[in-house]
């Protein structure tokens, strides 16, 4: 079977742009299948935008992990004509998928050097450490790029590109020699919005289907443990008219009068009830991210059940209070347990929380006996599997005070896991689901890794995208240039690469607190 193949689909919309022999050639590489690709407002919005430009055109790419096989959607020509390749990354995992592909497409930066097609990527997990990328791609992007796409686009068109990107500062030739400082969109009114989104009829998307919109970007709160609100610090969103324009045009080329929400922290937007109400009105269904517990009332609850939610997803991290207040998540568990019988009350089909174990100086065995005396308070539901727990391990990640613990303590979390199932065995109202801890270690080693990194993550890939090839790589390499997964950083390297705007007394302060 060849590794590339053009699988066209039935889709929604599509671009049926010829071009010209003198256009420009972008392909938009996602490194996931069809259904989850969709899902990316980057692939959607980039896939429309730079279509809509004179004298270029793009083209779209997905990954079928299962088959090991790269789909182009739009075309079957050479991806090597391509001027450039745009590549978005959100999860550290996605380095390793995105070298398989390229490996496989001869294209590793290690080896075809800055020849066309020019390969850049970005995304959440590039701006917090593009380092272990450095022999894979010819460049990175370290934040937003709404408002020089178009002059980004126009300067792949020229015979040496890559003598071009001086002129954003915020894009980086690999490896790094000079501190890049992260970009963001300080008016988000103003940053670029899909408004005619793909999706394959006959194929649903991973969310379902609906139109995307983004409404914030960022979150006021800055809780310990997570990457994306400090790498997309500070919080922003879109005005209420504008948000609702897009709405309604996106609306009338979906199939579905459905909304599907992105946000970090959803009504910490002001208008967002008056938002929700308008949606009722004009009988628009809408989906939700999860929410943080404070923010759920009796009356907001019942306009996301009657807007057609059927699982709330909420995101306490803890149920011990000091530790969440410390982190960042101050509730109160009696309002979460409220919330919860109001749930039950209002016939959602289920309750989906997401905790996390693993939380430095939080003694587990008050950890469990919180987790016990949860349970035991809501022993009144009598449905199978009402509540949902998802259990992730504390990954340490870049950009969060958590970056100086070493990825190696997530090994040490075995125990923890056992005893939250051993737990909730005895209530038959609750399901848990824990994310592996041995796919968290593989992904930390990643977040954290350095310019060494990289060819750890080449030989990786050649075993394809699992544990097994982790470990195998992982027990042949010396010790010595991972050192870091056994110590931690003192002074992390993605701090000396990149300027994300953040006092870095502020994670080491922070982190001192939190292990106090």
């Amino acid at each position: 079977m060849n590794f590339i193949a053009y699988k066209a689909r039935k889709e929604s919309i599509r671009f049926e742009k010829k071009g010209r022999p003198s256009d420009i050639k972008i392909g938009i590489l996602m490194p996931m299948p069809y259904s989850a690709a969709v899902n990316s407002l980057f692939f959607q919005t980039a896939y429309e935008y730079i279509n809509r430009l004179e004298g270029a055109v793009a083209y779209r790419y997905v990954y079928d992990i299962k088959n090991d096989v790269l789909e182009a959607l739009d075309t079957e020509m050479n991806i090597n004509n391509l001027d450039a390749i745009f590549i978005s990354l959100s999860f550290e995992l996605d380095y390793v998928i995105i070298t398989r592909i390229l490996d496989k497409l001869g294209l590793l930066h290690k080896y075809k050097g800055y020849r066309k097609p020019i390969l850049i990527a970005g995304g959440i997990a590039v701006t917090s450490n593009p380092l272990p990328l450095s022999s894979i791609v010819d460049a990175v992007v370290i934040g937003e790029v709404d408002d020089v796409l178009k002059d980004l686009v126009y300067v792949m068109g020229e015979d040496k590109p890559l003598n071009y990107l001086d002129n954003f500062n915020f894009i980086s030739t690999l490896p790094i020699r000079n501190k890049v400082r992260r970009h963001f969109i300080r008016d988000l009114n103003q940053a670029l919005h899909s408004i005619n989104q793909f999706f394959a009829i006959d194929e649903e998307p991973v969310y379902g289907y609906g139109m995307r919109i983004e409404v914030s970007r960022g979150c006021p709160y800055l809780c310990a443990f997570c990457m994306e609100g400090h790498v997309q610090y500070p919080f922003r969103y879109r005005g209420i008219e504008g948000l609702w324009k897009i709405i309604e045009r996106g609306l009338e080329n979906n199939v579905v009068k459905r909304v599907i929400f992105y946000s970090l922290s959803l009504f910490s937007v002001p208008f967002m009830d008056v938002l929700l109400k308008k949606l009722k009105e004009n009988s628009i269904e809408a989906s939700f991210p999860s929410l943080r517990v404070e923010y759920i009332t009796k009356e907001r609850l019942e306009l996301i059940r009657e807007l057609g939610q059927r699982i709330l997803t909420l995101a306490p991290e803890t149920l011990v209070k000091s530790m969440a207040c410390s982190i960042g998540k101050c509730y109160d568990i009696e309002h979460l347990e409220n919330v919860i019988r109001g749930c039950f009350q209002y016939k959602f089909e289920r309750v989906k929380l997401y905790l996390i174990t693993g939380f430095p100086k939080l003694d587990l065995n008050e950890e469990i006996n919180e987790f016990k005396r949860f349970l035991t308070k809501l022993s009144w539901i009598r449905r199978l599997r009402f509540l949902r727990i998802v259990l992730n391990p504390l990954i340490p990640k870049p950009w969060t005070p958590y970056q100086f613990l070493p990825p190696v303590a997530i090994l040490n979390l075995v125990e923890n896991i056992n005893k939250y199932y051993k737990v909730a065995r005895e209530f038959n109202f609750v399901r848990i689901e824990p994310y592996n801890y041995e796919w968290a270690f593989a992904q930390a080693v990643v977040a954290q890794g350095n310019e060494k990194t990289s060819e750890f993550i080449i030989e990786w890939s050649r075993y394809g995208f699992s544990l097994k090839g982790f470990y195998r790589v992982f027990k042949s390499i010396d010790r010595e240039s991972v050192k870091f997964i056994y110590t931690g950083w003192s002074e992390p390297p993605w701090c000396e690469a990149i300027d994300m705007g953040l006092p870095q007394n502020y994670f080491k302060m922070r982190y001192k607190y939190l292990i106090s």
